[in-house]
């Protein structure tokens, strides 16, 4: 089993809620590289807003619902927009002679598990072994929205006229010391979807396109708002304590 029981002492919750009062911000625009062994490189997620998930979080599977039933079924995993040299989606990598990038949207059908009673965290947790490398494939953080999307060719492709945004950077301490990252979106809930890029940097040949795995967690990344009031309330709970302390001195 990949998570161990750890400990996050109450300090450690103090200090993620002030890195994400303070620290998150814009997604860069350097994309999310693949790990060679799971989960993503952190090197360019620093500008992300962070969620942190331990042993007490569940991780939860996430799969195409025509492949069998999972935690969360999902919908779009093969009705994707594939991009070559223009803004013309393509059904196939069929003709594809270069560097090439795919737009995909993933659709919530069904929730399957008790443990999500309300919204959670739909992240990619890599890239499937098998057909490509993880250096030939990247999430694009900040995508450039297309002028004129043509999607004709792929009826089924759910296009909003955008991406889904805010990306989260999803931080998996539960086996620590070692420590995965993710990239990830908050969703409602059933008939909730997330729109994203990623990007290929070598021809396909016969290989269609590379195949994401994804999981989901029932930890969200508060509003700045609500982690704002959250981190205060901490903060005076800790004073409260240091003055109870003084008077006893």
């Amino acid at each position: 089993m990949r998570r161990q029981i750890s400990i996050r002492t109450a300090a450690a919750r103090f200090a993620l809620l002030v890195g994400l009062i303070l620290g998150a911000g814009p997604a860069l625009a350097l994309p999310a590289n693949f790990d060679p062994v799971f989960g993503f490189d952190d090197t360019n997620l620093g500008g992300l807003p962070t969620l942190t998930i331990d042993i007490e979080d569940p991780f939860l599977g996430v799969g195409d619902a025509s492949g069998g039933t999972f935690d969360v079924d999902v919908t779009g995993s093969t009705d994707v927009c594939i991009l070559f040299n223009d803004e013309t989606c393509r059904a196939n990598t069929l003709g594809i002679t270069g560097a090439y990038s795919v737009i995909m949207t993933l659709t919530v059908s069904a929730v399957n598990s008790s443990e999500i009673q309300g919204p959670f965290t739909l992240f990619l947790s890599g890239l499937a072994s098998g057909t490509y490398g993880a250096s030939e494939v990247a999430v694009e953080l900040d995508p450039t929205v297309p002028t004129a999307l043509d999607t004709t060719a792929v009826p089924n492709f759910v296009w909003n006229g955008g991406f889904s945004s805010p990306i989260v950077r999803v931080n998996d301490v539960a086996d620590s010391p070692n420590i995965y990252d993710y990239v990830g979106w908050t969703v409602a809930g059933v008939n909730d979807s997330i729109t994203f890029q990623y990007d290929v940097s070598v021809a396909p040949g016969t290989r269609g396109t590379p195949q994401l795995m994804a999981n989901a967690t029932t930890a969200v990344v508060p509003e700045p708002g609500t982690a704002l009031l959250m981190g205060l309330g901490l903060a005076g709970l800790a004073a409260a304590g240091r003055r109870v302390e003084t008077a006893a001195d």
